[in-house]
Formats: structure tokens, C-alpha cells, sequence
């Protein structure tokens, strides 16, 4: 029945989508710019409203949307099947993310999932934003980033979802659109269906530079290795073979290399992590296709305003790629103007500041919230730079796109002066980066974390497209030799995804791991149903474990998150440490006056799971001797001294 279950929800959010889209086709002017900008458009306009009053969960509006949507689409049925290409892809790169949200739908702590999952939850209350943090109640969360979260939650809210089928299901959509927009700006570039074809999917499953060389310098390389090569991946102690040893040798790499990793958008689908770069990538999408549409001539007005909206929404997408969006923007439109070349200019003002206002209310907010305001951009120090040969490793396929173009591509003072911009972004990235909280090697992490796989993949795809449509065979071949070259990175993805076991296939609300346990299958779906409450759970370490999931999963609020990451955003407020030593004091049994601590901080639930058995023996039994007064034990799994189960707080005795 599961599967039965998870194909209606994808057929009708399917159908909601295009329906969205016919309803602004007529506006917009093109299909393909209809298809990836109005959810974008939809989302800001109610991401704007909620700020001003909660729209709550919106599933009574669900039969509504249906029924306008089928409407829609059978009147245009004809249109859709002229559009069959644009649909093939958005469907196809649907199907393939859902591919591997299928086979691996958990939601865990390797990654960022777990923290993704809880801003999904933030905001699946539908009140008033910003939300309550439901890592740190009562406090609000306003000092991130978080607008594809908020999209991902407006799912769940139309067909009333679990916070993790929310998550499973915003991701695949948003990879769909991703790639719908990175196709149709293929095709609109190159004009030719199969090397267009081959630009796509260079983007979808390609790789860096490492790519096609992994295997000759790591005998058994991970889905990560390409991709997160230097200073992570490429080390002494994982290289076997002798091409890495020599190569290891001459870039002169040692432990206090910088960690400088380039997460492609590829990378990212197989990883699974619904993390701003996802939105990132979207918004540099929709800027091509934008470019794309007015190189064309197609779209005019609406291609203008898109690309200066483009510029707003990344401060609530990913404010770290704000800079290298704004040049993108501005580069492009100066160099029409300098190629005279007209430009919509009273459209570029419009789409920019209508998604500026749009966004006002969210960044009154997170302006004076978010750490990101006191992360200055400083130079790169000596130490700190990349070694060049393993620069050029990563980057080779960019550089020779480029070289192709300039050397032997059809020039023009636009395409000229785009190569000029991507290789400024370069420097840009080697030179300068965001000082932030870290230090050391990974001083530059989030730098480029953010900021190359953006430049790498938007850079590939705009002048890739160029070089695809020249006369000289050089340049058509020599690019798509490289193309193909970083699509050996499918490879690494098929053999990840075949070795990899897959034991909860289909369980779309990611919470498999948790029902894996007896007695924590029983709680979560206790607190499901439960009334809305704060539930606390053990944090053994400071960031990357299970807990709280169970509680985020459950629909339910954590009195404490991961205080690791709670610090990063909230700029290592004293009163974050002050929770988590509480917290820890209480689950050994050491907090005084416990049962009034709990009352107190308003929880009413304490869990105690598999992972608390690993306390010192007899602590169950301290502990619950000690807020057994006002909290009630109910087991669930207990063999022993083996427990697995929560307290729940007593009624209030009636007055």
C-alpha cells in the first residue's frame, strides 16, 4: 500500500505543478521559464504573506487545486504535447531524484539532513513567520536562510504530510526544476537536441576535473572523493596507487591543507541533503535560462524581470552566493549595454524590486539575526591558497570550456565579456573568502563550499552552450570531449547506488531508521498524534547524531537541538551552553530539583531511547526516582535493565 500511496501524492503534486504553470504560461511567454519560475513565484508571494498572518496548513485546499489543475490541463492538452521535450525533462529529472530518495529515503546524521528536516518543521505550522525554532523554543527562527524550506513545508501544509515526506518530496521537485531550467537553457543555447542533450547531462550527473582521474589515484574511491578532493579526500593515508603518491608529492599536501571542497549539483541529488545550495543552484538556473530567453529574443519582458529577481531571492535562498548572483546580473545586463544591445531595463527594476519587497519582511528579521552580518570578506592568506596543480585538477574542464572559446568559439562582445566574468569569479574565489567560524584548514570551507561548484557549474553550462552552436568543429568537439570526460562521474553514482544496501525502500517519510527500534517506533507514533509540546531528549554530542530526530519526525518541538550548530547561527549566545550542560546534568541524574526544571522550561515529554542505555547503570532508575512526582513512566521495550520509553508530564489536578 505504501507504494500505491507514494505514487497518488507524486501524480497529484504533479498535476498541481503544471497546473501552476499553464495558470502563468500566458504571462510569462514561455513555457520552460513558466515551468521553473512559478512555484518560485507562488512561494515568495506566500512566504511574504505568512509574515503578516499564518495561512496555517492549507489541506483544505487541497481538492480545489486538484480540480483547477485537471481543468487547466485538459484544456491544454494540445500545448502540452507540443511542450513534450520540457516535459520530458522535468519529469525525468523528477523520477531520477525520486530514484534515490526511493532507495534511500532515510533522513539521518551523516549529513545536514536531520538539520534541513527541522527547518521543514519550523515551518509546517503554517503561523505566523518567522516560526518558533524547534530546536530552540521559545526563540524564533530568523537567523537563517531557509525559503526552499519553507516551499518544501507549503507541500506538506497542501497534502497535510509528515515533516519527512515533505522534505523527500520538495527535494525531488526541486531537482526537477533545476534541471528543467538547466535543459531549456541548453537547448535554447546550442539550438541542437543531442549535444544539448550531452550539456544536460554533464550538469545532472557530471563531475569536476577529478572525475575521469579518481580511480587511477584512489583504488576504492567514495561518492564524495572527486568532489571533496582537496584537503578531505586526497591524503596520504587514501592514496595507493602511484599516480596519487606522485601527485600527492608534487602538490606538497599535508595534513594542514586547506579543505576545499566543490559539492556539484550531481553529488548533491545522490547525497540526498535538501541544504541551500539545492536553492543556490536553482536561482543560478533560472538566471541562465533568463539569459538564455533574451540572447534568444523569446520572453523579453518577463526573461528581464526574472533575472533581476533572481538577485533579492538568493538573500533568503543561500546569502552567500548574493555576490556571485549580483555579478552575474549586472555583468550580463552592463555587457549588453556595452555591446549595444537593448535592455528592459523598467522590467530588470521591476522583477528586482518586487522580490526585494517580497523578501522585506523575512530580512527585517534575519538581518539583525543572522552570524552572517558579522562574516567580513578578507584575502586569502599565503598559507591559505589552493595548491595550483590541484586547482587545475578541479577545474580543468572549466578552463578548457573557456580556452575553446576564446580561442576558436564565435565570438562576441557578449560572449567574450561572460568568459571575462567566469574568470573573474575564479579569481574572486582564489583571492578573497568569508571569514567565518572557522579556522585553520578549513578557514576557506564555507567559501568554497558555497562559492565554487556555483561558478564550476554555471560557467560550464552558459559558455558550454556557446561552444556547442560554433562552426569550428574544434570548439564543438574539443567541448564536447570534455563534457563527456566529467560525465565519467556516473559511474561513481551507479556504482554507489548499486553497493549501497537499501533496506527501507519506499518510506518516503525518512523515519525507517527510527522504527527500526520496537519501543521507538511505538513513541514516534505516539507523538504524532500527540498534542502539540515540547519533548526532550539526551544530546550526547554537540552536532551530526539521531537526536532529536525522533521528536522532529513526530511533528513535535525539541527543547534542545544540536548545540553545535545552534552556536554557529545565533553567534555562540552563552545561554545555548547553559541549556545543553542542563540538559546533560538531567539525564545523568545530577540536575537539582529536576521534576521543576522540567515544569519549568514547559516539557512535556522526556525521552529515554535505545541510546540511553548507554549511560552508567542504575541512572534510568536515579532518574526516575527523581521526577516520578510530576512525570509518569510509560514503557515501551523493556527486557531488564533495558528500557526504551518516555515520561510524560501528570495532568494538572482539577481546581
Amino acid at each position: 500500500m505504501v507504494h500505491i500511496s507514494n505514487l497518488l501524492i507524486v501524480l497529484v503534486l504533479w498535476i498541481d505543478l503544471a497546473g501552476l504553470a499553464l495558470a502563468l504560461r500566458k504571462v510569462i511567454g514561455s513555457w520552460s521559464l513558466a515551468r521553473v519560475s512559478s512555484p518560485i513565484a507562488l512561494v515568495a508571494v506566500l512566504f511574504f504573506v505568512e509574515h503578516f498572518v499564518g495561512l496555517g496548513r492549507l489541506s483544505w485546499l487541497f481538492p480545489l487545486t486538484l480540480l483547477v489543475s485537471l481543468w487547466l490541463l485538459l484544456g491544454e492538452r494540445d500545448f502540452i504535447h507540443s511542450r513534450w521535450r520540457t516535459e520530458l525533462i522535468f519529469h525525468g529529472a523528477f523520477l531520477y531524484a525520486l530514484m534515490w530518495r526511493y532507495s534511500f529515503p532515510g533522513i539521518d546524521a551523516s549529513s545536514e539532513k536531520i538539520t534541513d528536516l527541522t527547518f521543514i518543521a519550523n515551518y509546517l505550522g503554517g503561523g505566523r513567520l518567522p516560526p518558533v525554532d524547534r530546536w530552540l523554543p521559545p526563540f524564533r527562527f530568523d537567523m537563517y536562510y531557509a525559503l526552499q524550506h519553507y516551499a518544501a513545508a507549503l507541500i506538506g501544509g497542501l497534502f497535510d504530510l509528515t515533516p519527512g515526506m515533505a522534505y523527500n518530496l520538495g527535494f525531488c521537485t526541486m531537482v526537477a526544476l533545476v534541471t528543467t531550467a538547466a535543459g531549456a537553457t541548453a537547448m535554447l543555447l546550442v539550438r541542437r537536441r543531442r549535444p544539448a542533450l550531452i550539456l544536460t547531462a554533464s550538469f545532472l550527473v557530471g563531475g569536476v576535473g577529478t572525475a575521469p582521474v579518481i580511480r587511477l589515484i584512489e583504488r576504492s574511491p567514495a561518492l564524495h572523493s572527486s568532489v571533496r578532493f582537496i584537503g578531505s579526500s586526497f591524503a596520504a593515508d587514501s592514496v595507493t596507487d602511484p599516480a596519487g603518491r606522485w601527485l600527492l608529492r608534487v602538490s606538497h599536501v599535508n595534513q594542514d591543507t586547506p579543505d576545499l571542497p566543490v559539492e556539484t549539483f550531481s553529488y548533491l541529488v545522490g547525497l540526498g541533503d535538501y541544504h541551500p545550495p539545492l536553492g543556490g543552484y536553482l536561482l543560478l538556473m533560472l538566471a541562465l535560462l533568463a539569459i538564455a530567453h533574451i540572447e534568444a529574443g523569446c520572453a523579453w519582458e518577463a526573461s528581464h524581470a526574472l533575472l533581476g529577481a533572481s538577485v533579492p531571492l538568493i538573500l533568503a535562498c543561500n546569502t552567500w552566493q548574493f555576490p556571485l548572483q549580483l555579478a552575474l546580473a549586472a555583468g550580463y545586463l552592463l555587457l549588453r549595454v556595452f555591446s549595444r544591445k537593448p535592455v528592459s531595463w523598467k522590467a530588470v527594476a521591476g522583477g528586482a524590486i518586487g522580490s526585494l519587497l517580497l523578501m522585506e519582511p523575512f530580512l527585517a528579521h534575519f538581518g539583525l539575526a543572522s552570524v552572517d552580518a558579522s562574516m567580513p570578506i578578507r584575502m586569502v592568506l599565503a598559507t591559505q591558497h589552493t595548491p595550483p596543480i590541484l586547482w587545475l585538477l578541479i577545474f580543468f574542464p572549466l578552463v578548457a570550456v573557456l580556452a575553446l572559446h576564446l580561442l576558436t568559439g564565435e565570438k562576441s562582445r557578449v560572449t567574450v565579456g561572460l568568459c571575462v566574468l567566469w574568470i573573474a569569479l575564479l579569481a574572486f574565489s582564489e583571492i578573497f573568502f568569508v571569514d567565518d567560524l572557522y579556522g585553520d584548514k578549513f578557514e576557506r570551507f564555507n567559501s568554497a563550499l558555497k562559492w565554487w561548484a556555483w561558478i564550476y557549474s554555471g560557467g560550464m553550462l552558459l559558455i558550454g552552450g556557446f561552444n556547442l552552436r560554433a562552426r569550428s568543429r574544434v570548439c564543438r568537439w574539443g567541448t564536447t570531449a570534455v563534457l563527456v570526460l566529467t560525465c565519467s562521474y556516473a559511474g561513481e553514482l551507479g556504482a554507489h547506488f548499486w553497493v549501497t544496501p537499501k533496506p527501507h525502500v519506499g518510506q518516503l517519510d525518512g523515519a525507517a531508521g527510527i522504527r527500526d527500534d520496537a519501543g521507538e517506533k511505538v513513541m514516534l507514533d505516539l507523538l504524532r498524534y500527540a498534542p502539540p509540546a515540547i519533548v526532550l531528549q539526551r544530546i550526547p554530542a554537540g552536532a551530526y547524531i539521531s537526536q532529536p530526530a525522533l521528536t522532529i519526525f513526530a511533528g513535535q518541538t525539541a527543547f534542545l537541538g544540536w548545540p553545535s550548530h545552534e552556536n554557529v547561527w545565533r553567534g555562540n549566545r552563552t545561554d545555548i551552553e547553559a541549556r545543553r550542560r542542563e540538559v546533560e546534568l538531567f539525564f545523568r541524574g545530577d540536575l537539582p530539583d529536576s521534576s521543576r526544571w522540567l515544569t519549568a522550561n514547559g516539557i512535556g515529554y522526556v525521552l529515554w531511547g535505545r541510546d540511553d542505555n548507554q549511560l552508567p547503570p542504575l541512572t534510568f532508575d536515579r532518574l526516575n526516582a527523581l521526577i516520578s512526582d510530576r512525570y509518569v513512566w510509560h514503557g515501551y521495550y523493556e527486557a531488564g535493565t533495558y528500557h526504551v520509553g518516555l515520561w510524560q508530564m501528570r495532568p494538572s489536578p482539577l481546581p
